[in-house]
């Protein structure tokens, strides 16, 4: 990493210090992802960050879902239905707004390819994890 000397207003290094503790993350740590935020949603206007439960930052449509559930749906449509119109009108979403997340999505693949493998791979535990559940009440 190349180092950057930065200098903030007592103000924002103050309220940038409360964050770090808050969070119990450096203050360089929270810089950085300030930072590639930033630089990310200028790169991609209707794009936002958002923490999940997890404490993930994701990146989501200002109006709309988490990019990965974007893509998600678009690889679950098939042959002539995998349209930006098409898959618009499935989520009740705009079109630029199918388009901005399509965007995003080429742009950084290994990200929203692995956070969709999660999804399923969540989604299979909790059906196997309902499943063994209602085997319980054939005892």
């Amino acid at each position: 990493m190349t180092p950057t000397n930065v200098r903030f207003p007592d103000a924002v290094d103050a309220g940038l210090a409360e964050f770090a503790r808050r969070t119990g993350l450096p203050k360089s740590t929270v810089v950085v992802t300030a930072v590639r935020e930033w630089l990310t949603m200028q790169t991609f206007p209707g794009v936002v960050f958002r923490t999940v439960i997890t404490g993930e930052r994701r990146a989501a449509l200002v109006v709309g879902p988490e990019i990965w559930s974007v893509a998600d749906s678009w690889l679950a449509h098939k042959g002539r239905e995998r349209k930006p119109s098409i898959v618009a009108a499935t989520l009740g979403l705009p079109q630029r707004e199918i388009e901005t997340a399509l965007a995003y999505w080429a742009a950084n693949r290994e990200e929203i390819d692995t956070q969709i493998a999660n999804h399923h791979a969540a989604q299979d535990e909790a059906l196997a994890a309902w499943q063994r559940r209602r085997e319980l009440d054939a005892l």
